[in-house]
Parts: structure tokens; C-alpha cells; sequence
């Protein structure tokens, strides 16, 4: 393993013990100034300045008890990618993306791959997970 790709896995464990925390302002920290996220099933990608904060502090204000369970970080053989599969999970309290509050808890697995550069910093980050079953879970049958 190379040491670019050690540091990948460890950026990446990093982010997500920040998610963790629900430390919004940590996890942007970990970005490139320039630094992007796309969120695949939502359509959504842009400057983590915008869609992080945007994102994650809805997510955390609508499921205060949002966490997230590791189940694998690899690196990729170029050192500079990491791959993360982890089970993200809360209760909803409030509405959120355009599902009302039922009060239900979820739990999907996500896909991310974070792109680093040499100075230790997220330069993008996309993530994949099954955008119905979330809706599902949390009783909203139809999507908008």
C-alpha cells in the first residue's frame, strides 16, 4: 500500500468520524478551497462551501440522531482515491428533501469515493445509495 493511498483511507475515516460528530464545519474543512460533492440520486453536485453545509445540515437538523457505521475503506492503486461503503442511518424529526416527518428511522448504505490531493485534502467527493428505498423507509411512497 502507498503512502498516498494510506492517507487517502485515513482522510476518508477522518470525514466520516466528523459526520459522526455531526461537524458540519470540520467535514468542509477537509475540502480543497475548490473542493466539490455530488450527490448522484439527488441530482446535486457543486462547491462543498455550498452543497456540504446545505446537505449535511438539513440531514442533521432533520435527524438529530443521524450516524454512520463503516463497513469498508479501500484505497485505489493511483493512492490519491478512496472508496468508502458505510450504512447511514437517523430518526426523522422534521421534514427533509421534500419527505414530511413521519417519525421513521432509516438505515441505506452509501457509496462514496473521495478524491484527495498531496497536501491531504478532499479535492471531490460522489456518492451513490438507493434514493427509494430511503424514501420508502421513511413512508413516502411516491417521488416528486
Amino acid at each position: 500500500m502507498s503512502t498516498q493511498t494510506h492517507s487517502a483511507i485515513r482522510i476518508a475515516a477522518q470525514l466520516f468520524d466528523h459526520y459522526r460528530a455531526q461537524d458540519v464545519h470540520a467535514m468542509v474543512a477537509m475540502f480543497q478551497p475548490e473542493g466539490t460533492v455530488e450527490y448522484v440520486p439527488f441530482a446535486l453536485a457543486g462547491p462543498v462551501e455550498q452543497v456540504g453545509p446545505g446537505s449535511w445540515g438539513v440531514l442533521i437538523d432533520s435527524f438529530p440522531d443521524l450516524t454512520n457505521k463503516l463497513r469498508s475503506i479501500t484505497g485505489d492503486a493511483s493512492g490519491r482515491k478512496a472508496f468508502v461503503d458505510v450504512d447511514i442511518s437517523g430518526t426523522q424529526e422534521k421534514e427533509a428533501f421534500g419527505v414530511p416527518s413521519k417519525g421513521r428511522t432509516y438505515s441505506v448504505r452509501h457509496f462514496f469515493v473521495l478524491d484527495t490531493n498531496d497536501a491531504g485534502e478532499i479535492t471531490h467527493m460522489t456518492s451513490f445509495w438507493d434514493n427509494v428505498d430511503w424514501f420508502r423507509q421513511l413512508g413516502k411512497d411516491t417521488i416528486d
